[in-house]
C-alpha cells in the first residue's frame, strides 16, 4: 500500500516537472520567435529604405544624362520642356510633377506629360493642367516595375532667386547679373512603398496631389512628406538644386 502511494507520488512530482519544463520551453520559444520578427522587421524596414534611395538616386542619374546630352537639353528648354515651362517668370512657386512609370520610355519627355501644383492663399490648386502627372496609387501603370512596390514621383520649379548673389561678381548687382544667363531649379524626387502602409489608397493618393514638395511660407501648409509620414506611408524623398547657365559660342 506504502508503495502504491510513493510510486503515485514520484508520478505526480514527475509531471509537474514535465509541465514545469513545458512551460519554460513555450516561454524561450516565444521569445525567440519575437526576437526573429523583430529581427526581420529590421532587416526589412532597411531592405526598404535602401530601395527607396536607390530609386530617387536613379531619377537625378537620368535627368542628368539627359542633360549631358545637347539635343535633350535643349529640346528641355523650348517648347513644352520641363525646364523651358519651370524657368517662365508666370511660373514662379508653382511645381510641375511627372509620375515615373515603368511603362513610358521617357517620363520626361515634356509638361504634356506633367501636373502642375501650387498654393494660392490657403487653397491648393493641381487642376491647372490636369492630375494625370501625379501618381495614383490605384492606377498600376503608375508603379515602377510589374511587381507594383515602389511608386516615384518628381517635381521641379524655379529655385528661390534670393540667393543670386552667389554668381555674382565684386560691385555688380541683382539686376545687372540677369544677363548672366544663370537661373537655377529645385528637383524633388519622393519615392514611395504604398503597400506598406495600412492606409486607404485615397489617402495616399491625397498626400501626392494635395500638396507641394516644399514648405511655402505664404501658405503655411504640410508639403508631400509630412502628409506622407502622418499616413505611416516608407518614404524617400530626395532634392537637388541644379545650375543653369546658358552658354554661348565664341
Amino acid at each position: 500500500m506504502n508503495n502504491q502511494i510513493q510510486k503515485k507520488a514520484q508520478t505526480g512530482s514527475v509531471l509537474i516537472v514535465v509541465l514545469v519544463m513545458l512551460a519554460l520551453l513555450t516561454i524561450v520559444g516565444t521569445w525567440a520567435i519575437r526576437g526573429s520578427i523583430t529581427s526581420l522587421k529590421i532587416a526589412t524596414n532597411a531592405q526598404a529604405q535602401a530601395l527607396l534611395k536607390q530609386t530617387s538616386d536613379s531619377v537625378f542619374f537620368t535627368l542628368e544624362n539627359k542633360t549631358d546630352d545637347e539635343l535633350d537639353f535643349a529640346n528641355m528648354r523650348i517648347g513644352d520642356g520641363m525646364l523651358n515651362y519651370t524657368l517662365r517668370p508666370e511660373n514662379k512657386g508653382k511645381e510641375l510633377v511627372f509620375c515615373i512609370r515603368g511603362t513610358s520610355t521617357d517620363s520626361f519627355a515634356g509638361s504634356r506629360l506633367a501636373s502642375v501644383v501650387y498654393w494660392e492663399g490657403s487653397t491648393i490648386k493641381n487642376t491647372e493642367m490636369g492630375q494625370n502627372g501625379f501618381c495614383k496609387v490605384s492606377r498600376v501603370t503608375d508603379f515602377l516595375s510589374g511587381r507594383n512596390a515602389v511608386m516615384t514621383q518628381v517635381s521641379v520649379r524655379a529655385a528661390d532667386n534670393s540667393r543670386d548673389w552667389e554668381h555674382m561678381m565684386e560691385g555688380d548687382d541683382k539686376e545687372s547679373s540677369k544677363s548672366t544667363g544663370i537661373q537655377k531649379v529645385v528637383i524633388t524626387a519622393t519615392s514611395i512603398l504604398p503597400n506598406l502602409s495600412d492606409r486607404p489608397r485615397s489617402s495616399i493618393d491625397t498626400c501626392l496631389t494635395n500638396y507641394t514638395s516644399f514648405w511655402d511660407e505664404s501658405a503655411d501648409e504640410d508639403t508631400v512628406t509630412d502628409c506622407l509620414s502622418k499616413n505611416n506611408v516608407p518614404y524617400s524623398t530626395q532634392e537637388m538644386e541644379y545650375t543653369i547657365k546658358t552658354v554661348r559660342a565664341s
